[in-house]
């Protein structure tokens, strides 16, 4: 799970003027297009930290939106003071002015998720094909159409899409919260020399509205993407798989395809008879099961077709990216589940086998990826305990234990046909969890007259059943997401620390606590569920969630009811 963060800024107009004419025609889409400036391209910025570090960015956005389906542009910096970053398409360039650069640096703590917002913006020109509307759109020149198709709003359109969507890209890359949108626009209109009237342009106040509301959209997007990793982690998987899916229609990514798919999976798991050998161990694509509650009644058709939908979604994580390992190891973790007689589980073991040991190893190995490398033996391991070799099984399980809680789960299952669980003892005389002072029913007001945020845009109706809203936190270190089930007439709270909070549990931990600590028997001890993430790991209890870090560290934790 990622940290809720996010940016926006500056939702500005992308079209040609006369004055950049030397640099493109229609295959140019700069962030503004100063007045009077110099057409021609600048000196090339090379090797200074200033390059290296907006390049160190730069690349970090593009692995996060995974999509290699064409090449990806070059990364340039460059000594001009004409658009402040654009995208060259004739080129292939992406460049961020240095002057731009600065500016980004003002912002201080903020720094590198101004510079993400920048380029992630350009970024969404390429991926979304942006310029290709553009050229298609002057194939119309000759006719009074082309007015409105080519005009202002259209311009607009793509600029706030931008915005939108590449402040999203940064979030996936794991920058932080940016909602200065308007003081950037400012700095850099000021810094440039720009006047409130560009010709061609919104106004500069205009310009900072329009921040302001797409602002609005993008927190929308970031807030139901972590509205369906916390539904993932307390186990409410159709309701998660909703979320993707609203979400998966404004943005794709290799890794919301693969969020489906994982949450489909899990979805499967509860189809399955809890003695099919099969679900005896637990899988790399989720660290722990549920301990308890029923499991349906093993019909193949229900479960097969999830398993199906999930392998559907991991090919399309695999199409955007070829080289994303987890697609792969999670797709090999489906068949291993998949088929309902023995021909079809054999050959769909063997399937398995393929995908975790030949593609997805491959892939984790020329990018020294040793925990993915990891989780490929425990799969591997799984299925040759399936297939009545405890030997080798034991062998592979083994070999991960001492630096993995699965593999030691799946050790001892194999061992003592199951994992240890232990349920914690209620303590009735310890306080109950707190962030800010606040009990989770005192934060929500036990949901009696629910006030949703005057924010219209986090308050999102995903069908006729389901709506995710927020309510004012009792402080400015928490935030709280409610999540409505009109059919079951149902609410569910999340009450969340934000990165930076100071305080402790009840049981005195806080930011930066170390795993042990917090799985200790004296502590919280063994949690319902444990689930991976690719920073980290989510620990799941009765009324609490801990999220840690790729250092099994605690950044921030959720109480929920």
């Amino acid at each position: 799970m990622k940290h809720l963060l996010l940016c926006c800024i500056v939702c500005c107009t992308a079209f040609l003027s006369p004055s950049i004419a030397q640099i493109g025609s229609f295959g140019t889409m700069p962030m503004a297009s100063k007045p009077g400036a110099d057409p021609t391209l600048g000196p090339l910025v090379t090797n200074t930290p200033e390059y290296l570090k907006a390049r160190e960015i730069y690349e970090r956005l593009v692995k996060a939106r995974g999509d290699y389906r064409l090449p990806v542009p070059t990364f340039t910096m460059r000594k001009q003071r004409s658009n402040l970053a654009l995208i060259e398409y004739k080129l292939m360039e992406i460049t961020l002015e240095e002057d731009a650069y600065k500016v980004c640096q003002t912002f201080g703590e903020n720094a590198d998720d101004a510079v993400a917002f920048l380029l992630g913006h350009e970024l969404t020109h390429w991926y979304e094909k942006h310029a290709w509307r553009r050229d298609f759109i002057s194939g119309f020149a000759d006719l009074d159409v082309k007015t409105k198709l080519g005009g202002l709003e259209e311009k607009i359109t793509n600029e706030t899409e931008a915005d939108c969507l590449g402040g999203f890209l940064a979030y996936s890359a794991g920058y932080g919260l940016f909602d200065k949108g308007a003081d950037l626009i400012q700095k850099l209109y000021t810094e440039y020399g720009m006047k409130e009237e560009v010709d061609g342009y919104p106004s500069l106040t205009d310009r900072k509205k329009l921040s302001t509301k797409t602002a609005e959209k993008m927190a929308a997007l970031v807030d139901a993407y972590e509205m369906a990793n916390l539904l993932v982690a307390i186990g409410k998987y159709g309701e998660a798989l909703e979320y993707y899916r609203y979400i998966l229609m404004r943005y794709q990514s290799r890794e919301i395809y693969n969020n489906l798919g994982v949450t489909a999976f899990l979805l499967a798991l509860n189809e399955f008879r809890p003695e099919d050998p099969r679900v005896k161990f637990r899988y790399p694509i989720q660290l722990d099961l549920e301990s308890a509650g029923a499991k349906g009644s093993g019909a193949g058709s229900a479960r097969d077709a999830l398993l199906r939908q999930a392998i559907q979604y991991f090919d399309m994580a695999i199409s955007l990216d070829p080289k994303y390992a987890p697609a792969f190891l999670n797709k090999a973790c489906t068949y291993a589940l998949l088929g309902d007689t023995d021909e079809e589980r054999a050959r769909n073991a063997e399937r398995a086998r393929y995908y975790a040991d030949s593609e997805a190893h491959e892939i984790a190995q020329n990018a020294n990826d040793t925990k993915t490398l990891r989780d490929i033996n425990i799969l591997l391991g799984i299925l040759e305990a399936i297939n009545g070799n405890p030997d080798k099984a034991k062998k592979l399980f083994s070999a991960a234990a001492d630096s993995s809680a699965l593999a030691a789960t799946n050790l001892e299952i194999l061992e003592k046909g199951s994992a240890t669980v232990r349920e914690r003892e209620e303590d009735p005389f310890a306080d109950p969890e707190k962030i800010g002072g606040k009990t989770i029913a005192e934060a929500t007001n036990k949901g009696i007259g629910l006030k949703p945020l005057p924010n219209k845009t986090t308050n999102i109706t995903l069908d006729e059943r389901l709506i995710f809203t927020q309510i004012a936190a009792p402080g400015p270190d928490s935030r709280v997401f409610v999540h409505i089930n009109k059919n079951e007439n149902q609410k569910t709270f999340f009450h969340m620390t934000l990165p930076g909070y100071k305080g402790k549990t009840e049981k005195g931990l806080g930011a930066g606590a170390k795993r042990e600590a917090i799985v200790a028997p004296d502590a919280y001890d063994i949690p319902i569920r444990s689930i991976q993430t690719p920073r980290g790991e989510i620990l799941v209890y009765k009324e609490i969630i801990f999220i840690l870090d790729a250092n099994q560290t605690l950044e921030r934790w959720i109480n929920y009811q």
